[in-house]
């Protein structure tokens, strides 16, 4: 996006952020973080992460899908599964 002179912007710096309402969030980040592991640990699945309810959730296909509290519960549950799954 250029101005209105053609000139590009400067690089958006962290206040730029903040000022747009962009700031990291550790909580986020940290979320981000669970679910880019959930997802290489479990490539069948896929794995979300609810705010609203505040749920994790796996799903694979229509018919399967798995919940837990936190991303650690989800990740056992999941695990779990794995190994019981027959071969």
């Amino acid at each position: 996006m250029f101005s209105a002179t053609g000139d590009s912007p400067g690089p958006v710096t962290r206040v730029d952020q903040v000022a747009f309402g962009r700031a990291p969030d550790p909580v986020w980040e940290t979320r981000w973080v669970w679910l880019d592991r959930l997802r290489r640990e479990f490539p069948g699945w896929v794995a979300l992460f609810d705010p609203f309810a505040s749920v994790w959730v796996a799903v694979r296909g229509r018919e399967a899908y798995v919940t837990g509290a936190t991303a650690y519960e989800l990740r056992d549950r999941l695990e779990s599964l794995r190994r019981s799954a027959l071969p």
